[in-house]
């Protein structure tokens, strides 16, 4: 398994039990680290938080009070909350474009990376909800239900964010042309 590919849902340690931490931490890093970086608008600060995560991950799996399956939502929550204290704690809520050009993955082709900043330039003009919603739904491609757990949101509630920022980015300028 390459460094970065992310783990199948299904995937287990070789003890045939759960995945283990280091399995975990390498699926996962870069998808909460571009979660934190983008949230908080600071790539050092988005690495402070995303060392805090897994540390709390760790934690939780020494405990067992981890999930077995699908732990991308679980992770984003923790990260989500975590920034929410830092805002709290700072006063300072900013947010930056889904991608700030640093944050693309190397292996993306340029036209790829090139589609994600157009994207994060495109949804800037949105409210921060609606920007998170695009960010969740199409960079880590989670289902309503998983965004629904880390925005703290029904499904339902999720379909209707989505679809007033779907109809916000219609109506943009660079698109009705």
């Amino acid at each position: 398994m390459d460094v970065f590919d992310p783990l199948p849902q299904d995937a287990e340690s070789p003890d045939g039990l759960t995945p283990s931490f280091e399995d975990l931490y390498r699926a996962h890093h870069r998808d909460v680290l571009r979660y934190a970086s983008l949230m908080l608008g600071d790539p050092d600060d988005g690495a402070d938080v995303a060392a805090d995560v897994f540390a709390r991950a760790f934690d939780a799996m020494e405990h067992e009070r981890a999930p077995i399956r699908r732990p991308l939502p679980w992770l984003l929550t923790i990260t989500r909350r975590m920034v929410i204290d830092r805002w709290r704690h700072r006063r300072l809520i900013r947010w930056l474009p889904l991608l700030h050009g640093r944050t693309t993955p190397a292996s993306e082709s340029a036209d790829r990376g090139e589609f994600w900043i157009w994207l994060g330039q495109l949804t800037a003009a949105l409210p921060e909800r609606q920007r998170e919603l695009i960010f969740l739904r199409y960079r880590e491609d989670l289902t309503d239900a998983e965004i629904g757990t880390v925005m703290g949101l029904s499904e339902s509630g999720v379909r209707s964010l989505a679809a007033r920022a779907i109809q916000s980015l219609r109506d943009h300028p660079e698109l009705s042309r």
